[in-house]
This record gives structure tokens, sequence and C-alpha cells, in this order.
């Protein structure tokens, strides 16, 4: 039998992020953050998920692999025929 769903959220409260504790920098942030993954041991601690949009605007979504970033941008490898490369080359504009 499965578990009653709404019962499925963890309390957050003993953990705050406030703006005091975050970088300015978001990169600097991110490098942060991705070092206490790598810390961690977390498993696949370089995969994002990427948000493209059709070219009628329906947002589609799928995992990747991060492989580099800098104070440019993040950077992760696709098939360019893919769907999210074709997505990416009709509109560039994309969420991690």
């Amino acid at each position: 039998m499965l578990p009653n769903i709404e019962n499925l959220r963890q309390d957050y409260r003993l953990a705050s992020l406030d703006i005091s504790d975050v970088a300015a920098n978001p990169i600097e942030q991110f490098k942060k953050w991705f070092a206490e993954a790598l810390e961690a041991q977390l498993p696949e601690p370089n995969a994002m998920t990427l948000a493209t949009a059709t070219p009628d605007g329906k947002p589609t979504l799928r995992v990747v692999l991060l492989k580099s970033f800098d104070y440019n941008g993040f950077v992760f490898y696709t098939n360019y025929n893919s769907r999210k490369g074709k997505e990416l080359a009709t509109n560039p504009h994309a969420a991690l």
C-alpha cells in the first residue's frame, strides 16, 4: 500500500536561508553549494534539470550533466539534433 502522499513533507524549520548567508555573486554561491555536494559524496552532484521551450512555448525538461561552470555560465553537452538541441537553436533561453 502506498503512503499518504500529503504526509511526505519534511520539516525544514531547523534550517533557513537568509540573505546574509548567501554570496552576492551567484556563481560564488553555486561554487560553495557544489563543493558541499561533492564533500557529501552525493551521487551525480553534477546532474541538473534543463528547461527549454518548444516553438509554441510549451516547456520541456530533462536531466543533463554539468560539465563546467565559470563567470560566463554553465556548460553541458548535448546532441545538436536532439529535441533539446533543436529547441535551444530556436530559442536560446533556458533555465537550470
